[in-house]
């Protein structure tokens, strides 16, 4: 899988992400918030023409135009993941921060094991990740992610909490 295939389970988190008010659906303002946070230009024609008639989009409808914008998905992916590690917001994961993002997701870690996992990724040595550094870790990550890339017509239910936050540091099995 190339760093720029979108794969359903990045797009559902990305998806949950942007579904500020975790109703399934993704409103106009959610949208153009989305937009803006991927840096992805605002076409507002389409944007009119997507809410024509209605006030959400469906989560296919989301696929389709990520699907468009790839390498913005990705990229939004690993950045809010990246902030969801980052709990001090200095730009850098510590082995404390992976430790306790992990216990809230449901994945409780020893003090080793969570420096363990940092050092797997610490190129500079200093003992904290850089986005870089994540960026590097994320990328061999998601490449062996056994979910299938996305089509136009793959289809997922409409359920914003289906399913918990997969571990990013424990690789996918195949």
């Amino acid at each position: 899988m190339s760093e720029q295939t979108i794969n359903i389970t990045q797009l559902l988190h990305t998806f949950q992400l942007f579904d500020k008010n975790k109703d399934g659906c993704i409103s106009s303002l959610e949208l153009r918030s989305a937009c803006q946070q991927l840096q992805m230009p605002i076409d507002e024609k389409r944007m009119k023409d997507l809410f024509v008639n209605r006030e959400h989009i469906t989560f296919d409808e989301f696929c389709r135009i990520m699907q468009d914008f790839g390498h913005h998905a990705h990229d939004a992916y690993l950045n809010e993941t990246f902030r969801a590690f980052d709990r001090n917001s200095d730009g850098y994961i510590t082995a404390k921060e992976i430790k306790k993002t992990m216990k809230n997701l449901g994945e409780p870690l020893t003090d080793k094991q969570a420096k363990d996992m940092l050092k797997t990724a610490d190129a500079n040595g200093d003992g904290k990740l850089s986005l870089e550094e994540f960026r590097t870790l994320f990328n061999q990550i998601t490449q062996h992610a056994s979910t299938p890339p996305i089509s136009p017509s793959s289809s997922l239910p409409n359920t914003p909490n289906r399913g918990r936050f997969s571990n990013p540091f424990r690789p996918q099995t195949e």
